[in-house]
């Protein structure tokens, strides 16, 4: 059952000192967005966009030409 399942799974991660979360949370639904949001912004930043992605590839590209116009 369900509930059997939760109990357990609620066992075993208390005994490894996990925090449970019992209820609802304290959160509200306006902060958890603008966090979500934050977090995102965040995660865009260290992520290189398609187009920078495409000018690295460029790039990478005539560096092995010109490595291998050299070698020749």
């Amino acid at each position: 059952r369900m509930k059997d399942y939760i109990n357990q799974l609620d066992k075993i991660l208390n005994s490894l000192d996990a925090n449970v979360l019992n209820d609802a949370g304290s959160i509200s639904h306006k902060k958890a967005i603008e966090k979500a949001k934050l977090e995102y912004e965040k995660y865009q930043i260290k992520e290189l966009t398609a187009i920078e992605k495409e000018y690295l590839n460029s790039i990478n590209k005539i560096n092995k030409i010109a490595d291998k116009l050299n070698k020749d």
